[in-house]
């Protein structure tokens, strides 16, 4: 009898310790980051959890994966081969989302590439890109990496709220520069300046000019005499000119590749 017990209660115990694993394995990968991959340990864990957040929360809002990744070495690869490769072998843009963009940066090499999957890559065009980089490029080579890939975050965030509202950000419709308080004073102060100094000249010219009573004291005397006057058109004259071609290196609209696994990609990079 006590062999029996002893053999229900270890059975027990096996089949509640089963049952728990899973249970285990879910809370450990929800602990994992999985929006910010920093491999080359650019952040503090405070920054890492911040990021993750931040990305987590504009992921789920728009249903499309961003992710900060960082390595040492790109290990023999180009930037656009290890970040398209990565984003393909990670499952990124997969599990109900509709794409994906991630902001690769390699440090031995200096290089840093965005890779854009799905949807994404329609909404993130080559000019969007573009302006996106100027963004963030020179926190990046200054080594501010949290603030760097902060704002990478919050462009993502205003690009897909742009997509989602109207026309994706493109070729003639970039977003707008904030002008600082400090330009709105400058040219207040400037134009009361310019303001002040061609009055001053204006009322310079005047010192000789006295108050007339009637209008014929403006005239000067025998200065108009005019018995007959009528217009004749003598001859006319047309111009022709060609109008300028538009512009074919301003193209609009997103370049996409095709990566080792055989998925289309958007995206940009670079040095910093």
């Amino acid at each position: 009898m006590m062999k029996i017990r002893t053999k229900r209660i270890l059975l027990s115990f096996l089949s509640l310790l089963l049952l728990l694993m899973p249970i285990a394995v879910k809370a450990e990968s929800t602990d994992d980051m999985y929006y910010v991959k920093d491999e080359a340990n650019l952040m503090s864990e405070e920054e890492q959890e911040e990021l993750e957040t931040k990305l987590s929360t504009i992921s789920d809002y728009w249903g499309e994966d961003v992710v900060v990744l960082t390595v040492n070495s790109l290990e023999g690869k180009t930037a656009e081969a290890y970040a398209d490769d990565y984003y393909d072998m990670n499952g990124y843009g997969v599990s109900g989302r509709n794409g994906g963009i991630l902001l690769l940066v390699a440090m031995d090499d200096r290089k840093w590439h965005m890779s854009t999957g799905g949807e994404c890559i329609s909404i993130f065009t080559d000019a969007g890109l573009n302006y996106m980089q100027e963004q963030f490029i020179s926190a990046l080579s200054e080594g501010n990496y949290a603030e760097a890939f902060n704002t990478f975050a919050d462009l993502c965030d205003d690009f897909m709220a742009q997509a989602e509202i109207g026309e994706p950000y493109d070729t003639g419709n970039l977003p707008k520069e904030p002008l600082s308080i400090l330009w709105y004073i400058g040219a207040v102060a400037a134009a009361f300046l310019l303001a002040f100094i061609w009055g001053s000249i204006e009322k310079g010219k005047l010192t000789t000019v006295r108050e007339k009573q009637t209008a014929s004291d403006y005239a000067v005397a025998g200065s108009l005499n005019v018995y007959n006057s009528h217009d004749q058109m003598v001859r006319t004259y047309v111009t022709q000119r060609a109008l300028p071609k538009e512009d074919s290196s301003s193209s609009s609209g997103s370049s996409t590749h095709t990566s080792s696994s055989g998925s289309s990609h958007g995206g940009c990079g670079g040095s910093f």
